[in-house]
């Protein structure tokens, strides 16, 4: 008999100590890169809109609860996120 094992790891790392690197492209004639570079800036926007917003959500949660911030299906009948929030580790003790 034949066993097999798996082993994952998480290695996470804050975003402040990661360096950007430069990165090179090999430009041509027939792309447009004033419409890329808007692009770009327009995908960095909406990432530190997100990254405003989830820290926000986070900072309400810590302040008032689990059950402050949820999603609207959490109260349709039959839901149960805000009892399991009420328990320890979804759990009761």
């Amino acid at each position: 008999m034949h066993r097999r094992r798996v082993n994952l790891t998480n290695h996470v790392v804050d975003e402040a100590t990661t360096q950007k690197k430069d990165d090179f492209e090999q430009l041509d004639s027939f792309t447009d890169y004033e419409d890329m570079k808007k692009k770009k800036e327009e995908e960095e926007a909406e990432l530190m809109r997100e990254k405003k917003m989830q820290k926000a959500m986070l900072e309400i949660k810590k302040k008032y609860g689990k059950n402050a911030i949820i999603k609207g299906m959490n109260l349709e009948e039959g839901a149960t996120t805000l009892e399991r929030n009420k328990l320890i580790g979804g759990h009761k003790a």
